[in-house]
């Protein structure tokens, strides 16, 4: 090999520690952006969606587009977006200006749209860098590609605690030190696009199997076995569960921490240290078990976050419990694609990040939501009826099969937005959105609404993790499944890619070619 594959290594997983602080700041952004811009919550909501918006499609088309064009010219792509996506972030305060002046009734409106495809550009580089990363590790150490891939993939978490920990430190009216302006921080990712680009587009990358292979249809060959269907569809419930509890742990524990994004930086540092110990468990189950035991600890661990638990410190030990489920899920399927379909390149990899990444978007998030939403709006009806008949909003919502009056969203804000025990009611004469007709009511009812709402809330909470939990359950049942399937053929092997004769051929456990060995397909036909 003529390429630094440990420099190529270095910057791969500076680009995901650079997408996780992105995506940790970004999160923290609400509270500056309502007092500056008026964006409502609602807005706010859309923003964080354009994040995810092209990332799972951009995995898969990004995957051919690596095959056609190579690694290098996509992370050069990116590299570019990225700081694109930082220079609309801080042109949004001076634009916003203008529009003051020129146009006030749409200020609110335009900043919105220059904010949302700041976030949808920063969503499109982080899909061209999964679908160039994945299957540049994969081809750089194809001696052992899962473990690789989890050490590629402690980025992400590495990235989230940085960022969840700036955002803390830096970030809004109550942050620890001092308050930024918001754009720094949000802009704080793009210091580490600029090392990553130093470090890595100097460098020479490997060809792609699609600039190798006789025939670019060969790329596509994944597609015709049964058993790559299956992992689909199962990558698609790994991304509702690890991606979507992430996505709402921090709302979900709001009433249960003195600041719930210290439960997000733990479980993420607690990936960042596993995903380097994946290869030596690799080493003692295969691919498969692993998957299948960490699919089982994550259903009991949801279950175990999901329970009445008051004890701050069980709290933590039963996220300790948690993330050791999930922490190898996401990588070790990327590893299984690699080493199961290497004729595939990236077209494989992507196809499990484009999946993963849609099911988060648009079902996980959603459907985690409107579940909370209806057992915190039910709870709160049958436990304080008084309370919730003040409280309820003016419509009934109906989403993923559940059909209710949610809470009204500022009244529920101003509530959380109380500390806990204290019957003071500051939150909701400050307010704006509340109307001031309602505040008398609200404010003479406070000591007893305000600990019946938060109590909603966190039972509403609780009730969304526990009922997330049949997703790892359904998980373990698909790999169970494979890990049968697996056995009847003689056994999960890894398989390399021979340019050359346009085949695959099964390694020993050293990564070196066991001719002796046949390979069933999934279609069951052997291969030699």
């Amino acid at each position: 090999m003529d390429y630094a594959r440990g420099k190529l290594m270095v910057a791969s997983f500076l680009t995901l520690v650079a997408s996780g602080i992105g995506f940790a700041t970004r999160t923290a952004a609400g509270g500056p952006w309502e007092r500056e811009f008026n964006l409502a919550g609602g807005e706010f909501g859309a923003i964080l969606g354009a994040g995810f918006l092209g990332f799972g499609l951009m995995i898969f088309f990004g995957g051919i587009l690596v095959e056609k064009f190579g690694y290098k010219k996509l992370l050069a792509l990116a590299f570019l977006l990225h700081l694109v996506s930082a220079g609309m972030l801080f042109a949004a305060n001076p634009l916003f200006a203008g529009w003051q002046e020129t146009d006030p009734e749409n200020a609110t409106d335009n900043v919105f749209k220059v904010l949302f495809w700041s976030a949808f550009v920063f969503s499109i580089c982080q899909g061209l860098y999964e679908a160039v990363i994945n299957p540049l590790i994969a081809q750089l150490y194809p001696e052992n590609k899962t473990h690789y891939l989890n050490i590629l993939h402690a980025g992400w978490p590495a990235g989230m605690i940085v960022g969840g920990l700036f955002a803390a430190c830096f970030i809004g009216e109550n942050a620890w030190i001092t308050e930024l302006p918001w754009q720094y921080g949000l802009a704080s990712f793009s210091i580490v696009v600029i090392a990553y680009g130093i470090m890595a587009l100097p460098e020479k990358f490997p060809e792609t199997v699609g600039e190798t292979a006789g025939s670019f249809a060969t790329v596509f060959s994944c597609f015709a076995s049964i058993p790559f269907l299956v992992l689909i569809a199962l990558h698609g419930l790994i991304g509702y569960m690890e991606l979507g509890v992430d996505s709402w742990m921090t709302k979900l524990m709001e009433n249960l921490l003195p600041n719930s994004i210290i439960i997000l930086v733990y479980t993420s540092f607690l990936m960042f240290v596993l995903r380097f110990f994946a290869g030596p468990i690799v080493h003692r189950v295969n691919p498969i078990g692993l998957l299948l035991g960490s699919s089982v600890i994550s259903c009991l661990g949801l279950l175990w976050l999901g329970s009445p638990i008051e004890s701050v410190a069980m709290i933590f030990v039963a996220a300790t419990f948690y993330s050791f489920g999930k922490a190898f899920l996401w990588p070790t399927m990327l590893g299984v694609a690699g080493e199961r379909y290497p004729q595939s390149g990236s077209v494989a990899m992507g196809a499990l990040g484009a999946v993963g990444m849609i099911c988060v978007g648009q079902i996980a998030g959603p459907r985690i939501g409107a579940q909370q939403g209806y057992e915190m709006s039910q709870h709160l009806e049958q436990t304080a009826p008084e309370t919730y008949a003040r409280y309820k909003g003016s419509e009934v919502t109906s989403s993923w099969g559940y059909e209710y009056t949610p809470l009204d969203a500022a009244k529920l804000n101003a509530a959380n937005g109380t500390e806990a025990g204290s019957a003071e009611a500051t939150a909701i004469e400050e307010a704006k959105l509340i109307p001031e007709e309602e505040k008398p009511a609200l404010i003479a009812n406070a000591e007893t609404d305000i600990p019946a709402v938060q109590g909603a809330y966190l039972f509403g909470g609780r009730r969304a993790l526990t009922l997330t939990a049949y997703v790892p359950a359904m998980m373990a049942i698909g790999f169970l499944g494979l890990l049968i399937y697996f056995r009847s053929i003689g056994g999960y092997r890894v398989l390399r890619f021979d340019e050359e004769l346009g085949k695959t051929v099964p390694l020993d456990g050293h990564g070196h070619e066991d001719a002796g060995t046949p390979v069933v397909d999934g279609d069951g036909t052997a291969t030699t």
